[in-house]
């Protein structure tokens, strides 16, 4: 049966804890959430975890008296807040007021405490306690009055000045945290904010009323506000600013002190308060160009007895709504923006694969453009992923972009996004580009010698100005990506052609990487097909003909071709045991390797030094050919195992390691082996390598 909807376990100690923390849950996702309530009373069978995606717990310590949970279901500890509307009670007490803060564990109390000096409450000194623990408890007159969260049974009756917090809601942090691990999104977050400025407005009303002063009144309110991430601006019925939170200032570049008494629409005319000032109407969720920044602003008018006090305005810097944005869509639309390859997964042992790794690692702690060359299948996009883990934007999204699949008519769409309405067909209320998905991430541009002409200034664009606009749009989104271009065409070719542009070339090509194809390191042919056949829990011999042949093979898919073989082998060998006649007939025909020409003695001498060096020692080869030139001289062929005994020092080579590089001999036109234990002699060209392997390494 497939599940209709997550699944949440509370973990509580009371149940009125569970009670508020459901009902705050339902509040937010409505039906969308299954939720099921544990307050301690009985013991939970294994089985529940079954139905279970995501385990909220209001004490790490309740999991202690509970079978453990599958390492797969997350465990959450919930972060709580204090109920706004209770805190003037804290407000009335006079500085150095000793408090006994109540609760049923340190953790607990300790949190509460702290959250409370967060909130500016640090004039007062609070003593935590915790019945039937090692905490101490004061003495009735060294205690002014006792503070609790709902657990008024907890406080020793002798204590009799008691106030009363009420149970801690969820924080919202909390509440986002649930929405990204169960890809649900929190329809009524924007609520919860009114409602807690309303809180606000509320304990203004009531510090009003109080005894206290009006200094007093502000900055306690001000030590509420600063606490909030979010910038806050209380005004007057005219508009003229009378509250200020620090984070208004961090956003907005300006001063409590230059701002206070002064109208909205003098300081900061963006925010367009007559609005709000002449309508009394509310504005949500608007989108304001303010110096180089763009703020997500909410315009909230405050009334008290039907008479109209002012507005409270709060704001957002966009990019920290966009980072929240793409975190809630990227794990509800399940688009899979997530690396499955790292540098572990890159397999081989020749040279030049290594060097390869050595190089992308360096690579992979900068920030700057990547373009990473080779043919089709050479694991391009692995290196890319590879990267992108290995990287400080590890955590980010990883999105990748085949230019080879999109059509020109969708390119520009897919990478930028659109507004709604902004072309026939379009979704309601538009969508987010590629690029912005990429937001604080890394974005894969492969084959990007196929990206059309039309689009390569619109990237070029992105890539100087770190902005994209979406089709059909009016304003420029900022995005922080890392780019990662791929390639199997010669880009330089292309631009000396006019089919792609120069400028964008060499903004691409900062950082280049370029992956040798699999015929120019035959050393990881081998160990490449044992990593394929442990991937697929597979046992296949090969024998020494069809080995020596794999090895003579071009390759010309590569990786991707030699993953498929080992498909092909699974399937068609009998007994385990793949012969020659197993081979598909391109094995054969059309991509077998022959020895160089030649023609041109020098150059082929030459370019068949540095093949040699590319595919391992310089030394083995010529102790090798050594051997097998002194047999030459005696008219006779010899076999591996007598090769391998006559090589100085032979423990450094095993037999296998001889077999390939007599292969790659073979290959090179140094040598000829026979087949059915005819042995191997070295060519007279063979003869000429060797007089300039002992030069070269005796250099």
């Amino acid at each position: 049966m497939i599940k209709q909807k997550p699944c949440i376990l509370l973990m509580t100690r009371l149940e009125t804890i569970s009670l508020l923390f459901a009902n705050t849950l339902t509040s937010f996702f409505g039906n969308r959430l299954e939720i099921i309530r544990n307050h301690m009373q009985d013991l939970l069978h294994p089985s529940v975890y079954d139905e279970v995606d995501l385990i909220l717990v209001s004490d790490t310590s309740l999991l202690h008296d509970q079978p453990a949970p599958p390492s797969d279901i997350p465990v959450l500890l919930a972060r709580r807040t204090i109920d706004i509307n209770k805190l003037d009670q804290l407000m009335d007490l006079t500085p150095g007021t000793r408090c006994l803060f109540v609760s049923n564990s340190i953790e607990m109390v300790e949190g509460a405490i702290e959250l409370l000096f967060h909130l500016g409450f640090s004039h007062l000194t609070f003593v935590p306690y915790v019945p039937d623990t090692e905490t101490p408890l004061p003495e009735k007159d060294q205690i002014d009055v006792a503070v609790c969260h709902g657990l008024r049974e907890l406080i020793p009756a002798h204590f009799e000045n008691v106030i009363e917090l009420g149970h801690r809601p969820l924080d919202l942090t909390t509440i986002f945290d649930i929405s990204r691990l169960l890809d649900l999104s929190p329809d009524k977050a924007n609520l919860y904010t009114a409602d807690f400025i309303s809180d606000f407005v509320h304990i203004g009303r009531k510090l009003t009323n109080s005894v206290h002063n009006e200094r007093k009144l502000n900055e306690k309110l001000s030590s509420i506000l600063n606490a909030v991430h979010e910038g806050i601006i209380g005004t007057d019925a005219t508009g003229n600013i009378t509250v200020l939170n620090k984070e208004a200032e961090k956003i907005l570049h300006i001063t409590e002190a230059t701002c206070i008494g002064r109208n909205v629409a003098e300081v900061i005319p963006e925010f367009l308060i007559l609005e709000v000032v002449e309508s009394h109407t509310e504005v949500t969720k608007q989108v304001l160009e303010f110096r180089d920044l763009y703020l997500l602003v909410t315009k909230i008018p405050t009334f008290l007895d039907d008479q109209f006090l002012g507005a409270v305005i709060t704001f957002q810097d966009v990019t920290k709504v966009q980072q929240l944005e793409q975190e809630i869509r990227t794990k509800s639309a399940n688009l899979g923006l997530m690396t499955k390859y790292s540098f572990d997964n890159i397999i081989g042992k020749s040279p030049s694969i290594q060097a390869n790794k050595r190089v992308a690692t360096k690579l992979a702690e900068s920030d700057f453009t990547i373009l990473i060359t080779g043919e089709n299948g050479t694991g391009k996009e692995v290196f890319a992923q590879a990267i992108h883990q290995h990287s400080t934007r590890r955590d980010g999204p990883f999105v990748p972009v085949n230019f080879a699949g999109l059509t020109e008519s969708l390119v520009e769409s897919e990478l930028f996004g659109y507004e709604e309405g902004s072309f026939t067909g379009a979704r309601k209320g538009g969508k987010m580009g590629l690029f912005e998905l990429a937001h604080n991430g890394t974005i894969f541009l492969d084959e990007i010698g196929d990206a059309p002409l039309s689009i390569q200034a619109s990237l070029l664009r992105v890539l100087q100005e770190k902005q994209v606009m979406r089709v059909g749009g009016y304003r420029v989104i900022p995005v922080n990506v890392r780019v990662i271009a791929a390639t199997n065409c010669n880009l330089m070719e292309m631009v000396k052609k006019g089919t792609f542009r120069e400028d964008l070339y060499y903004r691409l090509n900062v950082l280049p990487l370029h992956i040798q194809p699999l015929r120019d390191r035959p050393d990881d042919i081998l160990v490449l097909i044992d990593y394929f056949l442990q991937k697929k829990k597979q046992r296949l011999s090969f024998s020494r003909e069809v080995t020596e042949q794999l090895l003579r093979y071009d390759w010309p898919g590569n990786i991707r071709e030699l993953e498929n073989f080992i498909h092909y082998a699974v399937v068609i060998a009998e007994g385990n045991q793949v012969e020659l006649s197993h081979l598909p007939e391109r094995f054969f025909v059309g991509h077998v390797s022959t020895p160089p020409l030649l023609s041109n003695r020098n150059d082929t001498l030459e370019d068949t030094i540095r093949y040699l060096s590319r595919q391992g020692s310089l030394v083995d080869y010529a102790a090798i050919l050594q051997v097998l030139s002194d047999c030459y001289k005696r008219q006779e062929r010899i076999g591996r195992s007598a090769l391998h005994a006559r090589i100085e020092n032979p423990t450094t080579l095993t037999e296998a390691q001889i077999r390939h590089k007599l292969t790659v001999l073979e290959r090179a036109g140094c040598v000829s082996i026979g087949v059915k234990k005819q042995g191997t002699q070295i060519t007279v060209f063979g003869q000429q390598v060797l007089a300039a392997l002992l030069i070269a390494t005796k250099g």
